[in-house]
């Protein structure tokens, strides 16, 4: 399966409104993807107002994922939001699009701190996010629910465009071996 990983263009927001129609679960997270409909085509036109940097991840023309770079209160700062539908968890998609989009953050935005809150029960994501340099912002405890992450963007190792971490450009063509047990879920 070819999955192309870009920059969302003003165009996508109707195509990534549609994956998240069917995106599960909604909500759970700081609200994030809203519930309704209305609510999510309202956030992605905020996104675009506020000027966050946004990816999509697709196959053919169906967003499957979707990441942003929403600028912090400090220049050169930025939050990080990822989702990626779940008929296409598993394969590696996510951390794809989350180094993709910290190498553009790093690169084209020239970003200094990347941070992120992940639920502590969510294990996929905060080994995916480990990973990739986040560490936690503090110590987890026993009954900690959201846990803060952060890492700066320009790592000790980097070499201008030659980055040890991310490597490649956008855009970008990830070709994924379909899986015979990994079978995609339609999007509506």
């Amino acid at each position: 399966m070819d999955v192309f990983l870009r920059r969302m263009q003003p165009d996508d927001i109707n195509q990534t409104w549609l994956m998240y129609l069917s995106f599960e679960p909604k909500g759970e997270f700081q609200g994030l993807p809203p519930v309704t409909p209305e609510l999510t085509r309202e956030w992605l036109r905020k996104l675009v107002l506020d000027n966050a940097t946004q990816f999509v991840l697709e196959i053919g023309e169906r967003v499957i994922g979707h990441s942003m770079l929403c600028p912090g209160a400090t220049l050169g700062e930025a939050e990080l939001g990822i989702f990626i539908h779940q008929g296409y968890r598993g394969r590696g998609l996510g951390k794809r699009l989350l180094l993709g989009t910290l190498h553009y953050g790093c690169k084209q935005l020239a970003l200094s701190r990347v941070w992120l809150s992940v639920q502590t029960g969510n294990t996929a994501a905060l080994e995916c996010f480990k990973s990739a340099g986040f560490c936690p912002v503090e110590p987890a405890g026993p009954l900690t629910w959201e846990l803060d992450m952060q890492r700066p963007s320009h790592c000790e190792h980097c070499r201008g465009d030659e980055c040890p971490a991310f490597r490649e450009t956008l855009p970008r063509l990830l070709v994924i071996a379909h899986h015979p047990r990994h079978k995609p879920d339609r999007l509506s």
